[in-house]
């Protein structure tokens, strides 16, 4: 009887840490995350009046239970130099609240100086939305953007990663 006692108390600590696991990555996945690389103020002389365009970039989407992951951009793209807003669309399907399932979601559009501009989202249940990231292009030329996702199980172990998706962009 005493053992029996002793495998139950063992196994109700183990189900409380499971469980307290499973709260602080689910809380750790939800906040999107805005990363600026190498961010450049305006340029002086530029036209600066706030934003001139919005350019929607693909979608990307993942499936928890079937571990799948795809990203699909728009092809080449033209865009006004100066102060633009780049989106992208995600979808993340079969995934039940707090089950240790989740998803990654990234956006990276380069300005006309190669630098990176990232915005990336984390969640950790069923949901779809847009991500998008704004700058000045610091004047006018050729760049590229990059579609990537992921999904993952417990312990952030990757299950699928659809991308990177590398298209052309060109601010004229």
């Amino acid at each position: 009887m005493e053992s029996r006692n002793r495998f139950l108390s063992v196994l109700a600590v183990l189900m409380l840490f499971v469980s307290v696991s499973a709260g602080v990555v689910s809380a750790a996945q939800t906040d999107q995350e805005n990363i600026e690389v190498g961010e450049i103020p305006p340029m002086v002389g530029t036209d600066d009046a706030g934003a001139r365009a919005t350019i929607h970039l693909g979608s990307m989407s993942t499936d928890g239970d079937g571990d799948t992951a795809s990203v699909a951009g728009v092809g080449s793209v033209t865009a006004p130099a100066g102060q633009n807003t780049f989106t992208a669309t995600y979808s993340n399907v079969n995934d039940v609240d707090n089950d240790g399932q989740g998803a990654i979601y990234r956006l990276t559009v380069y300005d006309a100086l190669g630098v990176a501009h990232t915005t990336q989202k984390r969640v950790d249940w069923a949901t779809s939305g847009t991500i998008s990231v704004s700058f000045n292009s610091q004047g006018s030329g050729d760049a590229q953007y990059e579609l990537w996702c992921e999904t993952h199980n417990w312990f952030d172990t990757t299950t699928a990663t659809g991308g990177p998706y590398i298209g052309d962009l060109d601010y004229v």
